[in-house]
C-alpha cells in the first residue's frame, strides 16, 4: 500500500503558521498632477499600499472606437487630473491627461487618440467622492468585435493583465464597455457573449459583484435590445442611455458627447456601487459542515491550522482529503501511524477521507483489503479522486469504483482536463453511476463547467447515487453568470447539493476571497431556510454518515 510522499518542509510549517505582514509606503508631496514639472512614475508592484489595499479604486475602461476616443481635446481636458493616475504601457502610474487610450496594448491608430469617456468620468467620480484616489487601465481599440474579447484572446489577455498589475496598487471596483462598431453589423449572440465577458472578468479579478456600466446603442435596434437583454439579466450591471449624444461621422462621438457621456457612465457607477452588498461575513444563524478541504494531515500542525480555520468561519466539522503532497498523505506504515495520532484529539470534529490512485493496485480485492483497514481506522469516504491521464471510466477507475461500492465508501471525484476526463454530456460519469448504483459519487472541478448544456442537470435528476459539492471558484464563477438560473437549479436539487470549499494549508489566510466564494456568494441567492440547511450541512451528514 502507497501513502503520499514523506516529510514536509520547513517552508510549509512556516506557511502555516505565519501571518504575512504588509508594508505601507506613504507618498510624499501633492497628488499625481500638482506643480508643472510631470510627476514621477511608479510601478504598480512597487507603489503604496494603503488601507486595506482600498485606497486607490481602479477601473478598467475597454471597448470600441468610442471607448478609445476619436473626438479633438479641448485644452482644459489635456491638463493632468488631480488624484488620478494612468497605467502606461511598462506598467507604471502617470499623471492622467488626455488622451487615455494612448498605452492600450491594442494597436491604437491615430484615429483612437482622442478624447474618449475616460476624462470626464474620473473628474465626475471625483468630484463626487473628495478624497477618493483614481487609477485607470484604458485598453480599447476601433473596431474590435466582442469574439475578440473572449477567451484567452489577445485583447482580453492584454486588459487582464495591465488590469491585475495596477491592482497590486488598489482595488478594481468596477469596469465600463462600449460596443466597437463591428457588432453593431453583427448583433446575433451578442448578449450571450457580453455576458460570458462579464463573467470572465469577475471571475478572473474574484469578485462576483464586480460592477460593468455598459454603453448604449440606440442607433442599432438590434443591439440595443441585446444589451438591454444583458443588463435584465446580469445583476449589478447598467446599461446608459446615448441619447442626445451626436456624432462627427455619423459613428464617433464628437467632444461634447463624449464629455456627457463620462459623466452619464460616472453617474451609473455610482449608482450600481452603492446598492453592493457589505462586506462578507459568515452567516450566523448555522454551523456549516465542510466536507472537502486539504490539510497536512502527517503534522500536529496540519490539523491545527484547520481547526483554527474553522473557528474563524463558522465551521462545526469538516472532512480532510488527502492530496499526493509532502505532509498530505502518509509515505509508509510508520507515516501513517503518526497521522492516526494527529487525527485522534479532533474526533468528530475534523474527519478524514483515504486515497487510492488509480493503477496503484491490481485487483479489486487488493483495493477492498486497503479500504477496509481505512475504514477501521477511521476513514469515512475515498477521494479526492484524481484519474490522471484517465478517462472516467476507464478499467483502472472502475476497479476502484467496484472496491468502493463494496465497503460503502462514497467517492468525491475530481474531473478537469486531465483528471478522469469526460466528453461533452458526460456520458462517462453516467456509465459509471449506472454500473455502480450503490456506490455514492460526489462531484467536484469541472463537472460544474457542464452546467449550462444541461448534463449537470440532467445527472443530478437521472441518478439516484450522485452528488455535488460546491467546492473552488469554478463554481461560483459558473453560477453567478445567471442567479436567477442558479437559485432554481439549487432549490431542485436541494438534496443533492453539498456547501464545500476545497480550501487548502496554501490558502487557509484567504478570508476575503473565501468569504466571497463560499459564503457571500450563496447568500445573495435568497434560499429558503430548509434548502441552506440541507446544503451547508444536512446533505454532508447524509452522504458521509456523519454521526
Amino acid at each position: 500500500m502507497k501513502h503520499s510522499p514523506g516529510r514536509i518542509h520547513l517552508v510549509l510549517l512556516v506557511l502555516l503558521a505565519g501571518v504575512v505582514a504588509g508594508v505601507v509606503m506613504l507618498r510624499q508631496g501633492g497628488g499625481p498632477g500638482a506643480g508643472t514639472e510631470p510627476a514621477k512614475k511608479r510601478n504598480p508592484s512597487t507603489a503604496r499600499l494603503v488601507d486595506s489595499h482600498d485606497h486607490r479604486h481602479i477601473y478598467l475602461l475597454i471597448g470600441g472606437s468610442n471607448m478609445a476616443g476619436t473626438a479633438p481635446i479641448p485644452e482644459p481636458w489635456s491638463d493632468p487630473i488631480d488624484r488620478c493616475e494612468l497605467l502606461d504601457a511598462d506598467k507604471a502610474w502617470e499623471p492622467a491627461r488626455a488622451p487615455f487610450n494612448r498605452h492600450s496594448s491594442i494597436d491604437p491608430s491615430a484615429r483612437s487618440r482622442g478624447l474618449g469617456p475616460g476624462p470626464s468620468f474620473a473628474r465626475s467620480l471625483l468630484d463626487q467622492q473628495p478624497g477618493l484616489e483614481l487609477g485607470l487601465v484604458v485598453n480599447a481599440g476601433a473596431d474590435t468585435p466582442i469574439d475578440e474579447w473572449l477567451g484567452k484572446s489577445k485583447l482580453y489577455w492584454g486588459a487582464r493583465g495591465r488590469t491585475r498589475a495596477a491592482s497590486r496598487d488598489g482595488v478594481l471596483k468596477g469596469v465600463l464597455w462600449l460596443a466597437g462598431q463591428a457588432d453593431r453589423r453583427n448583433p446575433e449572440g451578442y448578449a450571450r457573449k457580453l455576458t460570458t465577458l462579464i463573467a470572465n472578468l469577475r471571475a478572473d479579478f474574484s469578485d462576483p459583484d464586480l460592477p460593468v456600466v455598459i454603453g448604449g446603442a440606440p442607433a442599432a435596434p438590434l443591439l440595443q435590445s441585446e444589451l438591454e437583454a444583458v443588463v435584465a439579466t446580469t445583476h449589478f450591471t447598467a446599461l446608459v442611455g446615448m441619447d442626445v449624444l451626436s456624432t462627427t461621422d455619423g459613428i464617433h462621438l464628437d467632444t461634447a458627447s463624449q464629455l456627457e457621456l463620462g459623466e452619464r457612465f460616472a453617474t451609473a457607477m455610482k449608482a450600481l456601487r452603492e446598492k453592493l452588498p457589505p462586506p462578507p461575513l459568515p452567516p450566523d444563524d448555522l454551523q456549516f459542515i465542510d466536507p472537502h478541504v486539504h490539510a497536512m494531515s502527517v503534522t500536529p500542525l496540519g490539523l491545527r491550522a484547520v481547526a483554527q480555520w474553522m473557528d474563524d468561519r463558522g465551521v462545526e466539522r469538516c472532512i480532510v482529503s488527502p492530496l499526493n503532497h509532502k505532509g498530505s498523505r502518509p509515505d509508509n506504515d510508520e507515516e501513517y501511524r503518526i497521522m492516526l495520532e494527529n487525527f485522534r484529539p479532533y474526533r468528530g470534529r475534523i474527519d478524514r477521507m483515504c486515497i487510492i490512485d488509480a493503477g496503484e493496485v491490481a485487483t479489486v480485492d487488493e483495493a477492498v483489503g486497503i479500504l477496509e483497514r481505512e475504514m477501521a481506522d477511521g476513514a469515512i469516504g475515498f477521494g479526492e479522486h484524481y484519474g490522471r491521464d484517465l478517462m472516467f471510466d476507464d478499467p483502472k477507475n472502475l476497479l476502484l469504483y467496484e472496491a468502493c461500492e463494496t465497503v460503502g465508501l462514497p467517492v468525491m471525484f475530481h474531473i478537469d482536463q486531465n483528471k478522469n476526463m469526460v466528453d461533452p454530456g458526460m456520458p462517462q460519469v453516467d456509465r459509471v453511476l449506472r454500473k455502480f448504483p450503490d456506490c455514492k459519487l460526489v462531484a467536484h472541478a469541472y463537472w460544474w463547467r457542464q452546467f449550462h448544456n444541461g448534463a449537470c442537470d440532467r445527472q443530478l435528476a437521472e441518478h439516484g447515487n450522485l452528488y455535488a459539492d460546491m467546492s473552488g471558484k469554478v463554481v461560483v464563477n459558473i453560477l453567478n453568470r445567471d442567479r436567477k438560473l442558479a437559485r432554481e437549479f439549487l432549490i431542485r436539487h436541494q438534496d443533492k447539493i453539498l456547501w464545500a470549499t476545497d480550501e487548502g494549508w496554501w490558502s487557509f489566510q484567504s478570508r476575503d476571497r473565501q468569504m466571497n466564494q463560499h459564503y457571500t456568494f450563496l447568500e445573495q441567492l435568497d434560499l429558503p431556510d430548509e434548502v441552506r440547511r440541507k446544503i451547508y450541512r444536512e446533505n454532508a451528514r447524509k452522504v458521509y454518515a456523519l454521526e
